[in-house]
């Protein structure tokens, strides 16, 4: 038997464009490839320079998060777990613009970092929910699904029909699985 992603999988649930294509010809669409290296001693940097941006804004010091931040992409600018932090904070700051310039980058340098991925898709489908680009959110919160979010997979199967429908057959069918009996009462009385 072929060896099929989970992305591949969750690719079929949540995208009706798939439905129908083998698991072959799904699992070809998951983009697997490796990211991009980063030499230990600028990891450890930048990766010190992030945890400080992070630390300072959960102290809401939102100023001072943003110059290590900052400056941790200064020092490697393809390190994508950055720009998703950074974004956070200009979220926080209410700077939508350069929130989402930021998870543009944290989704162009985080090709194969479905963790980078998930966040980076999240967020910009909140922001653009609240900007009431509901259609543009709906696609990110089903690629943040696709990479792992809880909350996207949440709001997808939520806001698809397709998963609707799905859902509301499984419960009628596990509630006549659960009580066979009461399902034959409603429709005796019907």
């Amino acid at each position: 038997m072929t060896n099929i992603s989970d992305d591949a999988i969750l690719e079929l649930v949540f995208n009706p464009e798939a439905q129908g294509l083998p698991l072959e010809a799904v699992s070809d669409t998951v983009d697997t490839t490796g990211a991009r290296e980063i030499p230990t001693d600028i990891l450890t940097q930048v990766q010190e320079l992030e945890a400080q941006g992070v630390k300072l804004a959960e102290e809401e010091k939102l100023d001072e998060a943003l110059e290590k931040l900052t400056q941790a992409i200064t020092i490697c600018d393809y390190y994508a777990s950055v720009y998703n932090n950074r974004a956070q904070v200009y979220r926080l700051k209410n700077d939508l613009e350069s929130a989402v310039t930021d998870l543009e980058q944290a989704m162009k340098h985080g090709v194969g970092q479905p963790k980078v991925l998930r966040q980076a898709y999240t967020q910009r489908a909140i922001i653009r929910k609240q900007q009431g680009n509901l259609e543009g959110a709906q696609a990110d919160f089903e690629r943040g699904a696709k990479f792992g979010n809880p909350i996207a997979k949440s709001i997808t199967v939520n806001e698809n029909p397709y998963a609707k429908m799905c859902n509301q057959i499984m419960l009628e069918v596990m509630g006549r699985q659960v009580n066979p009996q009461g399902s034959n009462q409603e429709t005796t009385q019907e």
